[in-house]
């Protein structure tokens, strides 16, 4: 094994920790904020009004940047074109600092007709109205902090430093959590508006850390002459569109939810960030660590090597994600009642979040392995196929957003988007396939078939143990320790009928142990290496 690999390898086991940790102190932030705002009208407003800012990152910021400065960036270091290369960084910061600058002035100001042309419910109530503009003006400076970390994110990528993007999501969730637990009292929902500023804040003082050690100096430029950068900002174009697309659907749930009840924009919000517990611990940070490898076999002609580590990608993905997929359709009021039911969030609430998260469920592992195919088509630098899928996307999203909200409600919302998420996968398969001729799609199906064998037998021991055991789990130790218990018995399940069922995919499992053991590393090719270990992603969204 190289040193370049050894050096992924361990990157990798770091950053997954990092992941992980970031993820489990997110859940104490979650946990918070149920206790202290329930399902009020005060937090889904916070959580409608949030959407505007993440749309705007989303179109602009980590995601889109990345995803067409990083295979640019990339391919000018392998020519060995370093002083371009920063000078690339450089044309794109000033271009965000301008642009988004202003961008950001113009949606203060139009904060108030802003609010009253999406949301008219909202709008109805005069408190809340005025409490939605407040936070918007308060929250929308940070996304020019996310544009630039974005650009940041793209550099250290690029250099394969994946760490410190995966740990100031830590420091994010952590300087909230002190929002909350020393302000809430007394500022109320603000606490939690003030605290994401800080958070935002904080998380790109950190990024910059690691900038300093490789050499890169900030310096103010803009020419729009340069190939490089032309290069970069069309390959922003669809991916801006695609993304935009996407979170466009979570503001056309958004709305759609405030036509419900006042209370149902929070109810998918707790329910979403749940849902996302897993996507950012496995789908995400395998996405992270494979793009780079992906860009560099896309750049050098090896269509062979890339297609070998979309497809294991894929199928590990799915590996990693269905066992979390059944507890939440099994049994979704186990982590509900243990994540949120205390303080004023009560058991009404937690009804109605565990549907919500029962029918996100159903689509996430396609949702899961979308990520993955999104970055293969960017490391092709083909991002305009997936902009035709998105654009069906939100107009199938809307359609069944506006059938299923009224028998359903919540939950007809949340089964949208599993619908939409298992389209989007299948729609990018089918695409990806005619670029790369053969994807591997019979070794895919015959895993999944296998996985879904190993789910079967984890729902079962699963909830055999919490219909046994919930009675005794009255309050946040015992519950705790049950549902710890299930989730322990139902793993151990998957992983011994994976066994029993030779699924190469185990195989993740094991490199992991072997590597905190600090047992030697895996002898695989470099980008094989990188599939079967898990990294982290920043996602500023949430601090994820």
């Amino acid at each position: 094994m190289t040193d370049r690999q050894k050096r992924l390898a361990w990157a990798a086991v770091l950053v997954a920790a990092a992941t992980a940790s970031s993820r489990i102190v997110g859940l104490v932030r979650e946990m918070l904020t149920g206790y202290y705002y329930g399902t009020t009208g005060d937090i889904s407003t916070w959580t409608s009004v949030a959407v505007f800012p993440n749309l705007i990152r989303s179109l602009l910021a980590d995601a889109a940047i990345s995803a067409a400065f990083v295979p640019v960036f990339t391919q000018m270091l392998v020519k060995g074109e370093r002083e371009r290369a920063d000078k690339l960084a450089s044309a794109l910061l000033t271009l965000i600092a301008i642009v988004i600058g202003a961008l950001v002035l113009v949606l203060v100001g139009a904060a108030p007709l802003m609010i009253k042309l999406i949301y008219p419910r909202m709008a109805a109530s005069q408190s809340l109205f005025d409490l939605a503009v407040t936070m918007t003006r308060i929250v929308m400076p940070t996304v020019l902090l996310l544009c630039t970390a974005g650009v940041v994110i793209g550099i250290l990528y690029s250099f394969e430093r994946f760490t410190m993007p995966a740990v100031i999501s830590i420091v994010w969730n952590v300087v909230i959590i002190g929002f909350l637990v020393f302000l809430a009292p007394r500022w109320g929902i603000h606490a939690l508006v003030w605290g994401t500023v800080a958070g935002t804040v904080a998380e790109l003082g950190l990024l910059l850390i690691p900038m300093r050690g490789l050499g890169y100096r900030y310096r103010f430029t803009l020419d729009f002459k340069d190939p490089y950068l032309r290069r970069t900002l069309w390959l922003m174009f669809p991916v801006t569109i695609t993304l935009g697309i996407l979170n466009f659907n979570s503001l056309i749930d958004t709305v759609f939810a405030w036509f419900v009840n006042p209370h149902a924009a929070s109810q998918i919000y707790y329910a979403f960030r749940v849902y996302q517990l897993p996507q950012g611990v496995f789908a995400i940070a395998i996405g992270t660590v494979l793009f780079p490898s992906m860009s560099r076999f896309a750049a050098t002609g090896d269509l062979v090597s890339f297609r070998d580590t979309l497809a294991k990608g894929t199928r590990q993905i799915f590996f990693v994600t269905i066992p979390f997929a059944t507890w939440f359709i099994v049994m979704p009021d186990a982590f509900i009642r243990l994540v949120y039911q205390h303080g004023v969030f009560h058991g009404s609430s937690t009804v109605a979040v565990s549907g919500a998260l029962l029918f996100f469920s159903i689509g996430m592992a396609f949702a899961n392995g979308n990520i993955i195919m999104n970055r293969g088509f960017q490391s092709l630098q083909k991002p305009w196929l997936p902009l035709w899928v998105s654009l069906i996307n939100l107009a199938l999203n809307a359609l069944l957003d506006l059938f299923l909200y009224k028998p359903m409600g919540v939950n007809g919302i949340t089964l949208g988007t599993s619908i939409v998420d298992a389209w989007n996968f299948i729609a990018l398969v089918y695409l990806m396939r005619r670029h790369v001729s053969e994807l591997g799609g019979r070794a895919i199906y015959t895993a999944i078939g296998k996985m879904a064998v190993c789910a079967a037998a984890l729902g079962a021991v699963s909830w055999l143990i919490w219909w046994g055991l919930r009675g005794h789990a009255q309050g946040l130790v015992s519950e705790f320790l049950v549902v710890g218990f299930m989730v322990l018995a139902g793993g151990a399940t998957y992983v011994a009928a994976a066994r029993l069922l030779h699924l190469e995919e185990l195989d993740l499992l094991r490199t992991l142990l072997r590597r905190r053991r600090g047992g030697p590393p895996p002898t695989d090719a470099p980008q094989q290496a990188d599939l079967r270990r898990a990294d982290g992603d920043m996602a500023l969204e949430d601090g994820e």
